[in-house]
């Protein structure tokens, strides 16, 4: 299975096609099934971890970050982030690590091995990263309990973009902050009236900077320095 062709002209020039949210998301989808085709192994795939209480892997889903990738003319451009799990297919992380830099190499992109780590015990860490002209990045990390691929789209400066990003923080209030069922001890309109309020004004905040900042907590991560990106270092996750 081939991955997304290259698009064109660069997609930070200013005055370049720019993909909206749902060909990014599109984009997404069909880059992750690419990786997880080339794995050999399409079932099992995980959303997060610990495997077993993630939910599986679900395009549909969305559950995805936005990450800043670069500028088009004065606006930034964002691009599409996710990873997915898998436990590991063998206890050596090296045959699925030359098994995708094969596949990658042979899809255009250029691979660099940025960990390979073996620990007096005999663990072992492995990270790669595959980059395309585009702005199309893979990142893989192996270990002999864990695989995960990291997906990034091309980057994107499109209006819907932002739209998609307001109304996935509106929901994820909404969700948050559900009105409760009044108290029959408390006076009609007591705590009630002021929930729009509340909402509202959370909601501006939120929307001012729409892009919140994801990270995992770096002093959980027993891991080898790495030289680059790996998954899930960085996003905006929804």
């Amino acid at each position: 299975m081939s991955v997304p062709a290259l698009s064109g002209p660069g997609p930070q020039s200013p005055g370049a096609p720019q993909k909206s949210i749902t060909q990014l998301l599109t984009q997404w989808t069909d880059l992750t099934n690419a990786a997880i085709a080339a794995t050999g192994d399409t079932q099992n795939w995980k959303e997060d971890t610990p495997l077993d209480k993630s939910k599986p892997w679900d395009p549909a889903a969305e559950k995805v970050h936005l990450g800043p990738c670069g500028t088009v003319g004065s606006k930034t451009a964002y691009q599409v982030q996710a990873v997915v799990y898998h436990a590991a297919f063998e206890p050596d992380p090296h045959p699925i690590a030359d098994k995708l830099t094969a596949y990658w190499e042979s899809q255009g992109f250029t691979v660099t091995r940025t960990v390979d780590w073996t620990s007096p015990s005999g663990r072992m860490d492995i990270s790669i990263r595959a980059e395309r002209p585009d702005g199309v990045y893979y990142g893989l990390t192996a270990t002999k309990d864990l695989v995960a691929i990291s997906v990034y789209t091309e980057c994107s400066a499109h209006p819907s973009i932002d739209d998609w990003a307001e109304k996935r923080l509106q929901k994820r209030f909404d969700e948050l902050h559900t009105t409760p069922t009044p108290n029959p001890s408390t006076s009609l309109g007591e705590g009630a009236a002021d929930t729009p309020t509340r909402r509202a004004t959370a909601t501006a905040a939120d929307l001012a900077d729409h892009f919140r900042e994801f990270h995992d907590d770096a002093d959980d991560d027993t891991s080898p320095p790495t030289t680059d990106r790996t998954p899930d270092v960085y996003g905006w996750r929804w």
